[in-house]
C-alpha cells in the first residue's frame, strides 16, 4: 500500500489514549497527525508519567508537531462522565482542522466513552481508529464503511531501538554493541558447539586450562578473573583445545611458537577495552556477538534498521536491572534474542521466560522473542513453555548454529505470515 493511502487519513487534532505501554501511542501519533499538528493526551493518574514522558517526546519529533495537550481523568478512568466532560472540553476548543482518535491505548471504559464524546459532535471528517497487534495493522474504524485495516510495513515508521527504551522512561546503561567481536572466533566456536563432544571437549580446555590460569580460586570454586595485570603476564596452552579455535587463534598470531595464547597480545591488538572482557567473550559472549553477526547479514533484505547487543537497563528496586542479550527492530517491532551455550532445560527455559516477560513490557503485544541455545531438542523445549504464545517466540538449538542467519530470517518471514 502506498504512503499516500495512509496520508488521507491524517488529521490536525489527533486524541490518543494512554495505556501502560505508550508504544502504540506514539506509533499513532507518528502515523497519523499532519505536519504541525497537535497530540491530546488523555491520562489517568496511573498514566500520568508516560505520558508526560510522551509529551516530550513527540515535541522533539522531525514532523514538527505542536505540544502536545494533556488531558487527565484523574482516577476516573471508568467514569463515563468524567470522560466524556473532559475530551468533549478539549473539543470544543477546536475550531477548525480535522480531528482523530485513536483508542488503542487506555482501558476498555475510556476507549467506549471516548468515542461516544467524539461521534457526538458530528463532524463527519472525523477519523476513528486502532492498533492491531496481532497483524500490525493500524485500522480505520468507521460507522458507516468497514473497517480499513492499513499494514504498517517497517519502511513507513523505523523506531529505533534508544527510542524504544526512551519511550518506557529506561535509560541504557552504556552504549550497545553493533560491531561484532571477532566473528571469525565466533563462527569457528559455533561449528564447536554445532557437535556435541567437540563442545565438550571446549569446556573441558576452558574449565580445566583457561578458568585454571585466569581466575582466583574461591572455597576450591572459580571465583573472579584475576587482576589485569596478573592476566596480562599469562600464556595458556591451547594444546587441548578443539582444533577449529586453535587454527583461528594461530591465524590472527594470538598463539606462541609453543602453542599457548598469549593476553597480553590479545590485550595489544586492542579488539577488547580489558584482558577481562576476552575471557568472558570466551566465557559464552561469542555466542552473542555470533548471533549479531548473523542479524547484521540479514538486515538489508530484511528490513532490520537498527540492532545491538549489551542492552543493559538498570531498574530501580533491583541490584543488576535487566539486559536483552540481542535486540532489533523492524519497524517499530522488537525481536528480542536471549542467547546460551548451555544445553540444561531448566536454564534454557528460565532465559526465554524473562526474555518473553522484558519484550512484552518494552514492545507490548507486537514484541517477538527468540531463544538461542544449544539445545538438541528445540521444538521439544519450546513445547515445554506452552503458557507463553506460540506466534510469538522461537527457539533455535545446536543443529541451528551454522545456519543461523536463514533461520532469523525465516522467523522473520513466518512473523509476517502470521500477521496477514
Amino acid at each position: 500500500m502506498s504512503t499516500s493511502e495512509f496520508d488521507k487519513y491524517k488529521v490536525d487534532h489527533l486524541f490518543l489514549l494512554i495505556g501502560e505501554n505508550p508504544l502504540p501511542n506514539y506509533v499513532a501519533a507518528r502515523l497519523l497527525l499532519n505536519p504541525g499538528g497537535t497530540p491530546y493526551l488523555v491520562y489517568t493518574t496511573g498514566t500520568e508519567k508516560p505520558a508526560k514522558r510522551l509529551q516530550t517526546i513527540l515535541s522533539s519529533e522531525p514532523i514538527g508537531l505542536k505540544t502536545a495537550q494533556l488531558v487527565s481523568l484523574n482516577d476516573g478512568e471508568a467514569d463515563a462522565y468524567q470522560i466524556q466532560k473532559a475530551i468533549c472540553s478539549k473539543l470544543e476548543t477546536i475550531k477548525d482542522g480535522k480531528i482523530g482518535l485513536n483508542y488503542t491505548g487506555g482501558t476498555k471504559a475510556m476507549a467506549v466513552h471516548a468515542y461516544r464524546a467524539v461521534f457526538s459532535k458530528e463532524r463527519p471528517q472525523t477519523v476513528f481508529s486502532y492498533l492491531d497487534p496481532r497483524k500490525l495493522k493500524m485500522c480505520i474504524d468507521s460507522e458507516n464503511t468497514p473497517i480499513e485495516p492499513i499494514k504498517v510495513k517497517p519502511e513507513m515508521l523505523q523506531v529505533q531501538l534508544a527510542k524504544l527504551f526512551q519511550i518506557h522512561g529506561l535509560e541504557l546503561d552504556g552504549n550497545p554493541t553493533k560491531k561484532a567481536h571477532l566473528p571469525e572466533l565466533a563462527a569457528g566456536l559455533a561449528t564447536v558447539f554445532k557437535d556435541e563432544n567437540q563442545a565438550k571437549r571446549w569446556f573441558d580446555w576452558y574449565y580445566n586450562v583457561f578458568c585454571q590460569e585466569a581466575r582466583k580460586k574461591k572455597n576450591s570454586n572459580y571465583g573472579d578473573w584475576k587482576s589485569k595485570s596478573e592476566l596480562a603476564g599469562l600464556s595458556i596452552s591451547v594444546e587441548t583445545a578443539p582444533p577449529a579455535v586453535i587454527t583461528y587463534l594461530k591465524r590472527e598470531n594470538l598463539v606462541t611458537p609453543d602453542d599457548k595464547i598469549s593476553l597480553q597480545v590479545v590485550q595489544q591488538k586492542g579488539i577488547f577495552p580489558e584482558i577481562k572482557h576476552f575471557c568472558k567473550y570466551l566465557d559464552g559472549l561469542w555466542l552473542e556477538h555470533y548471533v549479531l553477526q548473523q542479524v547484521k547479514n540479514i538486515a538489508d533484505l530484511h528490513s532490520i534498521k537498527d540492532y545491538g547487543l549489551n542492552f543493559e537497563v538498570p531498574l530501580k528496586g533491583t541490584r543488576n536491572g535487566f539486559e536483552f542479550d540481542v535486540a532489533f527492530t523492524r519497524g517499530y517491532q522488537l525481536f528480542a534474542i536471549s542467547v546460551s551455550t548451555t544445553s540444561k532445560r531448566d536454564l534454557c527455559k528460565v532465559k526465554l521466560f524473562e526474555a518473553y516477560l522484558r519484550a512484552r513490557q518494552m514492545g507490548g503485544d507486537e514484541a517477538r522473542v527468540a531463544l538461542i541455545c544449544c539445545t538438541d531438542e528445540p521444538d521439544t523445549l519450546k513445547a515445554e513453555v506452552a503458557v507463553l504464545d506460540d506466534k510469538k517466540i522461537a527457539v533455535f538449538g545446536r543443529d541451528d548454529l551454522m545456519d543461523l542467519a536463514s533461520r532469523i530470517a525465516e522467523w522473520i518471514k513466518q512473523n509476517d505470515k502470521d500477521a496477514r
